[in-house]
């Protein structure tokens, strides 16, 4: 349940490790308006033009950028604009773990899943009922242990699982879009405005 607000406060979110990126802007839990982007290399020279398209003549309260793991460059990009936009604007900026934008809708166990493109996978587990979720901290996974570590999740979800499927055709992997109405309303949350730690896994030992 969102909590009562005194007056309008809006956030300005920004996920850009994955293929799925994209703009959201939220008003006391609700998302307001977003935009998806196409990832890649293209993301560094459209980022901050549709930024402005979205916001246009809005005040933000606050900023929240996903902070990976995902593309390295695609992570830079998005901490980048999000810190310029925080120190122009002087209001605060928070991170979250990005594979958190990926949460089905669904109740019960689930795994967000990103291929790492390093004979590894990015891997976040968790459980959800309704609007209560638990979830474990991303880890990355060699290839030939993410099976079995499975075994008892019946929902398995990734931003882009055509790769993932190719390696690992065994896995039931579903498309997943960003959970925007789930993600503006924790965005409001105390608990879920942590420090900007940018999250680069790369080891697999």
């Amino acid at each position: 349940m969102n909590p009562i607000y005194c007056h309008s406060m809006k956030a300005l979110i920004l996920e850009t490790s994955t293929q799925k990126s994209f703009l959201l802007l939220a008003e006391n839990g609700l998302p307001l308006k977003s935009k998806l982007l196409p990832g890649g290399p293209e993301l560094s020279k459209t980022l901050a033009k549709e930024a402005s398209l979205l916001l246009q003549k809005e005040t933000i309260d606050f900023l929240l950028v996903g902070e990976g793991p995902g593309s390295y460059t695609g992570i830079r990009v998005g901490a980048a604009l999000a810190k310029g936009l925080s120190f122009g604007w002087n209001i605060p900026l928070y991170g979250f773990c990005s594979l958190k934008a990926f949460i089905p809708s669904t109740n019960g166990p689930f795994a967000v899943l990103v291929d790492a493109k390093m004979g590894g996978v990015y891997m976040m587990s968790g459980k959800r009922e309704e609007d209560l979720v638990e979830t474990s901290s991303p880890r990355l996974v060699k290839l030939e242990e993410l099976e079995p570590l499975l075994q008892d999740t019946p929902t398995l979800v990734s931003p882009a699982p055509g790769d993932l499927i190719k390696r690992l055709p065994h896995l039931a992997v579903q498309e997943a879009a960003p959970s925007l109405s789930s993600l503006a309303s924790w965005a409001f949350r105390p608990e879920f405005q942590t420090p900007l730690e940018l999250t680069y896994l790369s080891s697999l030992a």
